[in-house]
């Protein structure tokens, strides 16, 4: 099984060659050429989920914006109709009322954050994910939105312990208070499975010394299993997919 996240970066005309008017075709190529079974995907538009619905043909799309009025900027989760069916889904904002549309921290930026949480069957393996993107400004912002984000993976596992996957770009470093809290968290135990990456932010190849912001963490019973994390590069002739590099998951379940 493939499972992959993408910080698909907002369409804005002032990113120049890497606008994304320029990155659609690389990105459908790069998707349609990998095939991954499930694709999460932050940063997704109106105008974004309509490409993709257009482009990736063999994929069924879920979308969840976050604004009060259930538009803006959201979170969309790409699963692949031959190889991965959708039992459920779920969306909640990151805040003290987590099915207030629009709601967030007050420690927070002005943008709301939410969690997408995908059902998923897989092989006939049945697991849930769950599609993250923390604040951008607020370190404690983004350590609450964890701590809610593990919150109700423990009231999932409680219901039914399926395996499960977290990941996004969380915003953070590796050593950072809402990423150390990870392994510290006392809700639900956690392993990284993207512990070999050392950089996914490079902003279209401008940073020589790029940070990790992205990452996949799963249940620890599922990190036992066989897998690899590979980080999709591609660049051409100064064109990237975005400006973070995609981390794709390969995992024996």
């Amino acid at each position: 099984m493939k499972l992959v996240t993408f910080n698909i970066r907002c369409a804005w005309a002032a990113d120049g060659i890497n606008s994304f008017l320029h990155r659609a075709g690389a990105i459908a190529h790069k998707v349609n050429a990998e095939k991954p079974d499930v694709i999460c995907f932050q940063e997704c538009t109106g105008s974004i989920y309509e490409m993709l619905k257009t482009v990736l043909s063999d994929y069924h799309i879920v979308f969840n914006q976050r604004n009060a009025d259930l538009k803006g900027e959201g979170l969309a989760t790409a699963l692949r109709k031959n190889s991965a069916e959708l039992l459920g889904l779920e969306a909640f904002w990151l805040s003290p009322t987590p099915y207030l549309p629009g709601s967030r921290y007050k420690e927070q930026s002005s943008c709301p954050r939410i969690c997408q949480c995908v059902t998923v069957r897989c092989e006939e393996k049945i697991f849930r994910v769950y599609n993250l993107h923390l604040d951008h400004e607020s370190d404690l912002a983004r350590r609450l939105g964890m701590e809610a984000t593990l919150r109700r993976v423990k009231e999932d596992l409680e219901k039914i312990p399926f395996p499960f996957f977290i990941l996004g770009d969380f915003n953070a470093t590796p050593e950072s208070a809402p990423i150390t809290y990870c392994g510290d968290n006392p809700l639900v135990s956690l392993a990284e499975l993207t512990t070999p990456i050392t950089h996914t932010f490079h902003n279209y190849g401008k940073i020589a010394d790029s940070c990790k912001i992205d990452y996949i963490f799963s249940d620890v019973n599922t990190a036992l299993l066989p897998h690899s994390v590979t980080p999709w590069a591609d660049e051409s002739d100064g064109i990237f997919l975005s400006d973070h590099y995609p981390l794709a998951l390969t995992i024996t379940m």
